[in-house]
């Protein structure tokens, strides 16, 4: 059987989005019995790696849909540091693979202090059924690639449907749908902008991803992901938070890719795309900014949906830009000394399997 590919994945998940939309009610049933058993006022997900930034790529529809505060924090401090559980908190560890070490001590904390252990998973029956009280598939269904594209998507969609089940606005599910369709769509959209520029693209020595309200998940994903398959330094900001001192050291070598919400910080989005350009011309914005048309440096699509959910919409380009330059250049595979660091240090289980064979 052929191998699939980051970019095999990327294809699939608007057809496994729509289906998992279609049975929605089915998917999260059985995290809603959790919370049928107390009253909740906090959600906290306690994430790393692809899981944590899909998080926060559903962060602010999950609250605004919701009511409920959201707070992400990654498997190591909650273990060592944050880990004061309220009464009213729903606490949920993801973890897609299932094989994470600190996910795994993360529920181990959890059960010490005698709260329900959950776990969200692309495996159920991975290693994590053993530590768990209960384990939730999310909807992926199966990637056999470390470098996760439809895990991203389908965990901050189901994180989405959550929130709407909860709060019985199943009005959303409409725009959820928009949503899903304009995935698509920048799929088409993203491999004709990035072969537009691939001169730049597959020139890059480093690169800051930029985003701000649910795209701060997006870019918090698009650093990331370049990071660990281009292997080039890669760093997120907030729109705001980069222009207070992460550009003093722009040059015209630089790449700074922004990610508007299309919202009413748009303009502000507009104003440092349009100054780093005076600086970079490796400088690209992901918006429907009307104003922006005619600039080939901007990627637009056929509609918009609210800035909460403009994430779903936004991954594929981030996906598919890491996807084809990493293959282009044949940066995916790791140096030879990684085996000697993953031997002291290992982030997965010994039951983990490498399927993209560099390890």
């Amino acid at each position: 059987m052929e191998k699939l590919t980051m970019l095999d994945y990327v294809k699939e998940t608007p057809g496994v989005l729509r289906t998992n939309i279609e049975q929605y009610t089915a998917l999260v049933e059985p995290l809603m019995k959790e919370v049928q058993q107390k009253e909740i006022k906090r959600i906290l997900l306690v994430a790393s790696g692809s899981s944590h930034n899909a998080c926060y790529c559903a962060r602010s529809f999950v609250e605004k849909v919701s009511g409920l505060e959201v707070r992400i924090i990654t498997p190591y401090t909650f273990t060592y540091y944050e880990n004061d559980i309220k009464e009213n908190d729903l606490v949920l560890v993801v973890t897609q693979s299932g094989l994470s070490t600190n996910a795994i001590e993360a529920l181990k904390i959890i059960k010490k202090k005698q709260c329900r252990a959950i776990c969200l998973t692309g495996n159920i029956n991975s290693d994590v059924k053993d530590v768990a009280d209960v384990v939730i598939e999310y909807g992926v269904g199966e990637e056999l690639v470390g470098y996760v594209t439809k895990g991203v998507s389908t965990l901050a969609l189901f994180l989405d449907l959550f929130a709407i089940t909860y709060s019985g606005k199943t009005e959303y599910l409409e725009e959820l749908k928009k949503a899903v369709n304009l995935n698509e769509e920048m799929i088409e959209k993203a491999t004709e902008f990035i072969e537009l520029h691939y001169k730049e693209f597959s020139s890059m020595s480093w690169v800051y991803s930029c985003g701000a309200g649910a795209n701060y998940g997006t870019a918090l994903e698009s650093a990331l992901k370049m990071g660990e398959t281009i292997h080039i330094p890669s760093c997120c900001y907030e729109i705001e938070e980069y222009i207070h001192g992460p550009n003093l050291q722009l040059t015209p070598q630089y790449n700074v890719i922004f990610f508007d919400g299309n919202d009413g910080a748009s303009h502000r989005v507009e104003q440092v795309y349009k100054a780093t350009r005076k600086v970079s011309e490796r400088a690209y914005l992901i918006s429907n900014n009307p104003g922006l048309a005619d600039d080939d440096h901007v990627l637009s699509l056929s509609g918009t949906v609210s800035s909460e959910l403009s994430p779903i919409v936004y991954l594929p380009f981030v996906q598919l830009l890491s996807f084809i330059i990493s293959n282009d250049l044949h940066s995916i595979y790791q140096h030879p000394l990684l085996k000697e660091f993953k031997a002291i240090a290992a982030a997965k289980t010994e039951n983990f399997v490498n399927y993209d064979g560099d390890d």
